[in-house]
């Protein structure tokens, strides 16, 4: 009987075992299906939160001259000394790094002639230095100035340019292929720089916009038009600013009016009417010692633009103080809105 009974036990334990076992296979299947069914769920949604969204940054500066009291002033501690006081991370860790230079670049020393009505600039050669300093790497030459030294002077600066890699856009008289610079960043850039003071036929300026948009590239249309030392935009400025972001321009950011000039959110869009001064040796007001350096960030569906006022002291630009910095932007920031505030210095717009 105890036989029987040992027999009986052996053979339940090796069902037993051979069920837990057949179980415990099937359940291992079953969770490797979970497995398999679980990442091909979430492998898109992983893929996607990795992948991160493509951003291009920049920072433009208003205008810049090297000649006159700027060239007497530095020239024994060197050009590059004009920047000592200006915090460089601002346009050394950008992508586009951009200004308006107020005339040609010699090759050779220049006369020294601090007269204020000296109205024809000429640079020194150590104005590609003073650049480099800051890592500019492209400038626009559509300007009344760039011509001060003709054609040969012109090409003089291109040539000097180019041996920097800094890139420029825009003639003082012509609009041609040079006036389109393209960066080829994560989001695609073109910069479109003109002279509106000599009126080189609006009509290609917005059919390089078009042109430019139907390519997939974010448009900067970078003009050099309006009144100096006017605080508040002409309205022909407003016009010619309206056409572009019409025909497609997603920033517009003007010079020439050597002073801050107010700001448009206009179809969502951002237009600066002048920067004023980065660099310039017009002493005799407050506001002509005053600019504005513009930063930002383009994603695919947005717009970030912080500003950064600045202002010269002993011919040098440097960061405002927090009193000086709200006032101005107080002044320039629209107070209808149109954008979302990101704090005091920095707005979001849609793309």
């Amino acid at each position: 009987m105890k036989k029987t009974i040992f027999t009986l036990l052996m053979c339940f334990l090796v069902v037993a075992t051979i069920f837990i076992a057949l179980l415990f296979k099937e359940n291992s299947k079953i969770a490797s299906q979970n497995v398999e069914i679980t990442q091909k769920v979430l492998s898109p949604v992983i893929s996607k939160t990795l992948t991160p969204e493509p951003v291009t940054t920049f920072v433009f500066a208003g205008d810049m001259m090297f000649d006159r009291a700027v060239n007497h002033y530095f020239k024994k501690k060197g050009l590059t000394s004009i920047f000592d006081n200006f915090d460089k991370t601002i346009t050394s860790d950008k992508d586009i790094r951009f200004a308006n230079l107020e005339g040609p670049i010699s090759s050779e020393a220049i006369i020294d002639d601090i007269s204020p009505n000296n109205l024809i600039f000429n640079f020194p050669p150590e104005t590609i230095e003073a650049l480099k300093s800051i890592r500019i790497n492209g400038v626009s030459l559509a300007n009344n100035h760039t011509l001060n030294a003709g054609r040969d002077g012109l090409e003089t600066t291109k040539k000097l340019l180019k041996s920097a890699d800094i890139l420029y856009s825009g003639e003082q008289s012509i609009f041609s292929t040079d006036s389109v610079l393209k960066y080829d960043t994560k989001v695609p850039v073109s910069i479109i720089a003109v002279n509106l003071l000599e009126s080189p036929g609006q009509d290609k300026v917005i059919e390089k916009i078009k042109e430019e948009k139907t390519a997939n590239r974010f448009v900067v249309v970078f003009p050099h038009w309006g009144n100096e030392y006017a605080l508040v935009h002409a309205k022909s400025q407003e016009e010619a600013g309206h056409s572009f972001v019409d025909a497609g321009a997603d920033l517009v950011v003007g010079s020439h009016p050597h002073v801050v000039q107010d700001i448009e959110i206009y179809k969502d869009k951002a237009i600066i009417y002048s920067l004023g001064n980065f660099v310039f040796d017009q002493t005799f007001s407050k506001d002509t010692q005053m600019g504005l350096v513009l930063t930002g960030k383009i994603m695919n569906d947005s717009l970030e633009l912080s500003f950064v006022p600045t202002k010269q002291v002993g011919l040098k630009p440097e960061m405002q103080k927090e009193s000086e910095k709200n006032a101005l932007l107080q002044r320039v920031l629209p107070i209808d809105g149109g954008y979302e505030s990101m704090g005091d210095d920095t707005i979001k717009l849609k793309r």
